[in-house]
């Protein structure tokens, strides 16, 4: 999702030859091995080392992950996707899988097995 945003906003050759935009859309990735409570103010400190030309691309990290800032009051929006899918900070430290495939393939394996 990320890497479409950066081509259909004009940013692939920033991203090639930049190497502290490079770096600050690598850490934008990282951000779902940071500790859920920290989060929030991991993503503002990495939003505010872009510069204003990669504006599009943390407004549409922080609307679809984060959550933007109401306007009114404290808080933030609900984001498009909730931090319980994607975030895998614990699922890490507890040596768990970080996503659904090994279920998928067994699913698989057992379905192809039966034939």
């Amino acid at each position: 999702c990320i890497w479409r945003h950066i081509q259909e906003n004009g940013l692939s050759t920033k991203y090639d030859d930049d190497d502290n935009f490079r770096l600050n859309v690598r850490k934008l990735l990282s951000l779902p091995f940071v500790p859920a409570s920290e989060v929030i103010e991991t993503f503002e400190l990495i939003a505010d080392e872009f510069d204003d030309e990669a504006d599009t691309l943390v407004e549409y990290y922080e609307k679809t992950w984060i959550g933007e800032k109401k306007k009114q009051g404290a808080g933030r929006k609900k984001p498009k996707f909730n931090n319980e899918l994607w975030h895998v900070y614990e699922r890490v430290i507890n040596d768990l899988p970080r996503s659904n495939n090994s279920v998928i393939n067994a699913n698989k394996s057992r379905k192809n097995h039966r034939k």
